[in-house]
């Protein structure tokens, strides 16, 4: 026969394996993205070695103009979505509110 307590004992340490579990599934999960991260930090940082370097001339002319003072550049991201996408977006979400029922 089983007592009260055995079977609070017994749901204890069912809920704690399965919170184990879901634990160690959690630290499994953070540890591959902070992995995926890594890699693509790399290989950014590779891309960016590869850029041209009047390409970066000309990114330090321009800031140099806007700020009217020197500057350094650290970084440079490159964005792999064309401008004429950017604008086709805009097109389409101009359209979609200026087609909105109610209040605007």
């Amino acid at each position: 026969m089983m007592t009260h307590m055995s079977t609070w004992l017994i749901a204890l340490t069912a809920f704690s394996l399965v919170f184990a579990a879901l634990g160690l599934l959690a630290a499994l999960l953070f540890t591959l993205r902070a992995l995926a991260v890594r890699s693509l930090r790399r290989k950014s940082m590779a891309a960016d070695d590869a850029l041209d370097p009047e390409l970066l001339a000309v990114l330090a002319a321009g800031a140099y103009t806007a700020l009217g003072a020197p500057v350094r550049i650290h970084r440079v991201h490159v964005h792999g979505e064309s401008g004429g996408q950017a604008w086709e977006r805009a097109g389409r979400m101009d359209i979609m509110v200026s087609h909105r029922v109610g209040k605007k």
